[in-house]
């Protein structure tokens, strides 16, 4: 590991512990949050059909494949930039993570649902969970709820990764072995 990195990256600490120092050095390096979390743990995204309508978000995870190794940490991430909080959970999605947004706009995010009891039934607009890979986030700009699709594709199309993936990429032919070797 040279030097400059071993701050950040230190064997001796929990996996976990290094994914929020890798986390901490994207965002400080101008990747959005979700953009960071994006490309440390990404989703099952080959033949995938929720994706289907965006593939711009399968050449984010192409793209990103290629600069860095898939984390296959912990199963649930809460995170914040400062200007956006939000939560994925990784590809397994073995972690339960419910949200539910109130009338005011209010987003709750729960292992199980009822874990809130001042949350009246009648105030939720919206619920749901996530699945393996998915993420939700709030922009604490504007208030803006952004599912898993929504903020994805958003973070995703900010580059022309597809473009990038189709001018730059090298395809390497596969080689044939003799069966006899020395």
């Amino acid at each position: 590991i040279p030097a400059v990195l071993e701050p950040v990256v230190d064997l001796s600490r929990s996996d976990s512990a290094n994914l929020d120092a890798v986390f901490e050095l994207m965002t400080m390096s101008r990747h959005r949050a979700p953009c960071a979390l994006m490309a440390m743990v990404p989703t099952a995204y080959k033949n995938n059909p929720d994706l289907d309508a965006n593939p711009e978000i399968s050449d984010f995870y192409k793209f990103h494949g290629g600069l860095l190794e898939a984390w296959d940490g912990p199963a649930l991430l809460v995170y914040s930039d400062g200007k956006s909080i939000g939560a994925s959970l990784d590809r397994n999605g073995l972690r339960p993570a419910r949200y539910s947004i109130d009338k005011d706009g209010t987003v709750y995010m729960m292992s199980e649902t009822g874990v809130v009891p001042e949350l009246e039934e009648s105030d939720i607009v919206e619920k749901g969970r996530l699945g393996p890979g998915q993420m939700i986030n709030v922009d604490l700009t504007t208030g803006e709820f952004k599912d898993n699709i929504r903020i994805k594709s958003e973070i995703a199309s900010r580059h022309p990764y597809g473009e990038w993936i189709e001018k730059q990429r090298k395809d390497i032919p596969r080689t044939e072995f003799p069966e006899d070797r020395m």
